[in-house]
């Protein structure tokens, strides 16, 4: 990995909080869904819409993502983007008027994902070589939930000594506004108008070159790590939005129980997923089978699940183990891009065309499950819910093995390429 001295050190410290604030800020009605509804007086329909014209826009603006990171620097991008969000975070703080609120999420998700995301994946990779592509995101997911964490414990207390739901949503709006402000502050004073690269043969030779948008969607690559992603995503999000509730609906313990288990698994399980599985997916000289190994784990874990509820401590285990697995497959499968045959000057424009498609399923599961969950309700049986969402989660990990092997085959394909053309030099 290239030194981490200190101006690379803070180019991954303002990067990584950047990420942590463009996506903790605009969900905090998540967080404090109920002292939310109250301080703005607006209906769950109206919630909804909220988060319907945040997450539209940034689906819609993934593959613009790519092509705006191509074009400028990562410096102009993330100072835009922290410009943006400490001004319309105030706004969001000044105002009760719904449409004023819709145009500020249409906007969150414009500038969370046109002038953000790519920028951060291409600058976070650009910050190691190739053998060291895991540790470096995973440490950033890690350095992400901290922030996030420190964040979201400094919104409760400001909750929490506030005279009314009103006044602390403002303040906490308003703290959030003063924290992106002081970012913007230190991308100028420690962001470099160039990248910092690392010193990798791909970077001298083709971290320069630009891409055409065919060029990327030929690329065989692409394709691979769309898939690792898509799948390794739906492991993610599924076990995410659902092991907490299952502990409840079907395991029987408390909500504060659960709730304890949500911490859990929302910020300690991050924080050691993001550092530790970065180093251990490092070790795996190809990282395709690193990945077979987690699907197949998961595979596992979830049968285990399916067949313990009467054992509930070994049951509740087990969802943590899943949790970990799938928060090591999320922190770590951008790193699968060298391996994959991306080449670095590629990043920008690719990220934005391998997030468009892969994020995909964020649309289709959340409907799928909370329709399976309401049936199950309503025929009186909900761990039949339960049991659909682990066969899907089954079926998406079995997915993924296969993608995982057309890694392992895509690398060793390319190391071959590469012998070869060595040898005839």
């Amino acid at each position: 990995m290239k030194k981490f001295n200190f101006q690379t050190f803070m180019v991954f410290f303002i990067l990584s909080a950047t990420v942590a604030l463009a996506y903790q800020i605009p969900y905090l009605r998540y967080t404090f869904y109920d002292q939310f509804a109250a301080a703005y007086q607006f209906s769950n329909t109206q919630i909804g819409l909220l988060a319907s014209a945040l997450t539209f826009t940034n689906t819609i603006c993934y593959p613009i993502g790519g092509f705006v990171a191509d074009k400028f620097s990562t410096k102009t991008l993330i100072c835009i983007t922290l410009a943006a969000f400490a001004v319309l975070t105030a706004i969001f703080a000044l105002t009760t008027n719904f449409i004023v609120l819709i145009i500020v999420h249409i906007l969150y998700g414009f500038f969370g994902i046109a002038t953000l995301w790519s920028a951060y994946l291409n600058g976070i990779r650009n910050l190691a070589d190739k053998d060291n592509q895991s540790k470096i995101f995973g440490s950033s997911e890690a350095t992400r939930g901290i922030i996030q964490t420190i964040m979201g414990f400094a919104f409760l207390g400001i909750l929490g000594v506030m005279a009314s739901d009103a006044a602390g949503i403002k303040a906490v709006l308003l703290f959030g506004s003063g924290a992106c402000a002081v970012f913007f502050v230190l991308a100028l004073i420690f962001l470099p108008k160039t990248e910092i690269k690392a010193e990798t043969l791909d970077s001298a030779e083709n971290s320069g070159k630009k891409y055409s948008l065919m060029e990327v969607l030929k690329n065989k690559g692409v394709w691979v790590t769309i898939f690792v992603i898509m799948f390794a995503y739906i492991s993610w999000t599924v076990s995410n939005g659902y092991l907490t509730t299952y502990t409840v609906q079907v395991l029987n313990i408390s909500p504060a129980t659960a709730s304890a288990l949500g911490i859990v698994r929302s910020y300690i399980i991050v924080l050691l997923a993001g550092f530790i599985g970065g180093f251990v997916l490092d070790k795996f000289t190809y990282k395709g089978k690193g990945f077979l190994v987690f699907f197949i784990a998961i595979i596992a874990a979830i049968i285990g699940v399916m067949f313990t509820s009467t054992a509930v401590p070994l049951c509740i285990a087990l969802t943590l183990v899943i949790a970990f697995l799938a928060n090591i497959m999320k922190s770590t499968y951008w790193s699968i891009m060298d391996q994959a045959g991306v080449p670095l000057g590629m990043t920008a424009i690719a990220t934005g065309i391998i997030s468009f498609i892969a994020f995909i399923p964020d649309f289709l599961v959340g409907p799928v499950c909370g329709k399976w969950l309401d049936d199950a309700a309503a025929a009186g049986n909900v761990a039949a819910g339960f049991d659909k969402i682990f066969i899907l989660l089954i079926v998406s990990s079995a997915i993924g093995i296969v993608s995982a092997i057309l890694l392992t085959k895509r690398t060793k394909k390319l190391e071959s390429q590469q012998k070869k053309s060595e040898a005839a030099d």
